[in-house]
């Protein structure tokens, strides 16, 4: 065996998992050798119940092994137990899968992962070791931080974490881990920076904002940032103002980035939206050279500031989504859409029109509203999602979840962005929109004739037996 090249070696370690790799490196000196470099995968996950910690560390301090992590994820999120018990139940109930068996197997997982869990010592006292850790690993360019995913590797908890009110929400503990994994920081050369539950009031207190100023230096590296502000319960003006010039001192300092995301999101009342303007954000018209993708979710702002926000980056945006999932539980329509509180959508996308030149997505989604709720003017829609994040084509649900999509979606004007897609990339009139559900139990009062088409993104969407067209910026009931 030490006779065959290396290179057919390397093929065979490719296709080999960890305890394969273990054991076909007793084979020879040779096989050892060369299976150091699939030890360790690219990626390297931490655990609040496993001392990766430490893992991590070691390797940091291993020569050969120091270079290969590329991608470090914190999985910091907490379930909260009791009601996951019952969503959990309820979802056993209503598919009638596994049974009782699979329940107690992955509650009985989870208490044992929790007992290793207290001998473990806290994130955010690991501060040092953090620091001397990044600073040794001189190939890592992506960290992800996430307090809403399922960290504990159970099936039964693929379930639960989707929905918000199932994970635990503790503000100080998350702030600590996030201050410690900060304070690493500024020892690494990141390419992309990812958390999707930043406590907004981090960036009003002193020492806090301080910990991501300290960080101007990586963020001008980062080509994409992706951040999900969480808003407090209560935060008054003054502290309100203060957390948005720290915010936007973060941003700017991010200069060079192509992808960004910024998400709000307001755990404690998901269907609101957080009052924004991009001029007190950044401080005036400042502006990303080379962003080419950007999402803004969850936000309610004016119509002028938007436009201004969006043609001053006209050169380079070449995808755009406005809106997106938010807080929705898995059964919900998207509720993190975008709300014009002065001005409105027709007269936002007419502006735009033909006038951000470098665009070739864009993609619309969740409750789309402008005007107030006490004008006759105001607009109230629901954009169902064409595409996923990565623009992959969202396939339209099977089974439970897709029935109950269906159901809940008759009950509200919902469209797709595909028609308003074109109408911003290559002109023409004003787009008709699909609207979805049972049209002759609840008929559009605003439908429309259209004209057939493809549903590509140069061309209008053609009505099906399951739709009509409406037009997008007609006056709709207040709902």
């Amino acid at each position: 065996m030490d006779l065959l090249p290396v290179e057919l070696v390397r093929i065979v370690y490719q296709y080999c998992d960890l305890p394969t790799v273990t054991a076909l490196r007793l084979a020879s000196r040779k096989f050892a050798d060369i299976g150091y470099d699939y030890l360790l995968l690219d990626h390297f996950a931490v655990v609040e119940w496993r001392d990766d910690v430490q893992r991590l560390h070691s390797i940091a301090r291993h020569d050969r092994l120091l270079g290969k992590p590329r991608s470090v994820v914190f999985h910091l999120a907490k379930v909260d137990v009791g009601r996951a018990q019952e969503t959990t139940s309820l979802h056993q109930w209503l598919r009638r899968r596994e049974g009782h068996d699979f329940i107690q197997e992955g509650w009985s997982r989870y208490h044992k992962l929790e007992e290793r869990a207290t001998l473990v010592a806290p994130l955010h006292t690991r501060q040092s070791m953090l620091e001397a850790t990044l600073k040794r690993l001189p190939n890592l360019e992506v960290v992800d931080i996430n307090f809403t995913k399922n960290p504990y590797g159970i099936d039964l908890f693929d379930q639960v974490f989707p929905y918000h009110h199932c994970r635990k929400q503790d503000r100080l503990r998350a702030s600590k881990d996030l201050d410690a994994i900060l304070s690493a920081l500024p020892h690494a050369r990141l390419q992309s920076l990812s958390i999707d539950q930043v406590p907004l009031e981090l960036f009003r207190h002193p020492d806090a904002r301080q910990r991501w100023f300290d960080c101007a230096q990586t963020f001008a590296g980062l080509s994409r940032l992706d951040l999900v502000l969480d808003i407090p319960r209560q935060m008054g003006p003054a502290s309100r103002s203060r957390a948005i010039n720290g915010l936007g001192r973060v941003l700017q300092s991010a200069n060079n980035v192509t992808h960004l995301r910024l998400a709000f999101h307001t755990y404690h009342a998901p269907a609101e939206k957080f009052e924004l303007s991009f001029r007190a954000l950044f401080a005036g018209d400042f502006t990303y050279k080379r962003l080419t993708d950007l999402k803004l979710e969850g936000i309610s702002c004016s119509e002028e500031d938007l436009k201004s926000f969006l043609l001053r980056h006209s050169p380079t945006l070449e995808r755009l989504r406005l809106g997106g999932r938010g807080l929705a539980k898995p059964l919900e329509l998207s509720i993190g859409g975008i709300h014009l509180h002065n001005g409105r959508w027709r007269s936002l996308f007419t502006g735009l029109k033909e006038k951000l030149t470098a665009l070739q997505r864009f993609h619309l989604e969740g409750d789309i509203e402008s005007g107030d709720v006490y004008t006759r003017t105001r607009e109230v829609w629901d954009f169902l999602p064409v595409v996923s994040d990565d623009w992959n084509t969202v396939h339209q649900e099977d089974g439970f979840e897709g029935w109950y999509k269906k159901s809940a979606s008759r009950c509200k004007e919902n469209f797709d962005s595909l028609g308003l897609e074109r109408f911003l990339i290559s002109g023409g009139p004003w787009p008709m929109f699909i609207k979805y559900g049972n049209t002759s139990a609840y008929p559009s009062p605003y439908s429309s004739p259209g004209q057939s088409g493809s549903s590509s993104p140069v061309d209008s969407p053609s009505p099906t037996s399951s739709g009509t067209f409406s037009s997008f910026g007609s006056p709709a009931p207040s709902v």
